[in-house]
C-alpha cells in the first residue's frame, strides 16, 4: 500500500520515511494517518496564448478612389464632350501624346476632320462619365488605356 505525502500529496513507496518531492516527515507505518482535506496540487501558471501585435498599416482592401484618380473622371467627361475635338480631355488625363494627335489632326486640318475628332471626343466622354470609380480608375489611370 503506497503512502501519500501529506503536504504535496505524492504518493511514495511503503518503507519511504520522507517524500521524494517535498522532502517532508512522513507517517510511520501503521500509525494513524490523519485524512487529507486540504490538498492543493502544486501551483501551476496558466498559459495564455501569446498574440502578435497589430499591423501598423490599414489591411482593408477598400482604396480611396478619389486620391488615386478619380476625381479627374467628371472633368475629362464633360470636355470630351463638349471641347473633344480638341483633346483636352486627354490631356487632363494624363495623355500628352494622344492629346496632341487630336489637337493637331484638327488643327492642321483646317478643322475639316474636327469633327471626326469631336465624335471620338463625345464617344470617350460618354465612356469616362458611364463607368465607374473603380473601374475608370484602373483602366485609364492605372492601365494607361489611351484611345476608347
Amino acid at each position: 500500500m503506497a503512502v501519500f505525502c501529506t503536504k504535496c500529496g505524492a504518493q511514495n513507496a511503503d518503507f519511504a520515511q520522507a517524500c521524494a518531492q517535498c522532502l517532508a516527515a512522513l507517517p510511520v507505518i501503521g500509525s494513524q494517518r490523519p485524512v487529507q482535506t486540504d490538498y492543493q496540487p502544486p501551483f501551476q501558471p496558466s498559459y495564455e496564448p501569446i498574440q502578435p501585435p497589430a499591423p501598423l498599416y490599414d489591411q482593408s482592401p477598400t482604396q480611396d478612389w478619389q486620391r488615386a484618380g478619380a476625381d479627374k473622371k467628371i472633368v475629362a467627361g464633360i470636355l470630351g464632350i463638349v471641347i473633344g475635338g480638341l483633346g483636352i480631355h486627354k490631356f487632363i488625363l494624363g495623355y500628352q501624346k494622344e492629346g496632341l494627335i487630336m489637337l493637331l489632326v484638327s488643327v492642321l486640318s483646317c478643322f475639316t476632320l474636327a469633327g471626326v475628332m469631336h465624335v471620338i471626343g463625345i464617344i470617350e466622354g460618354i465612356m469616362y462619365l458611364t463607368k465607374t470609380d473603380e473601374d475608370f480608375v484602373r483602366t485609364y489611370i492605372q492601365n494607361r488605356r489611351g484611345w476608347f
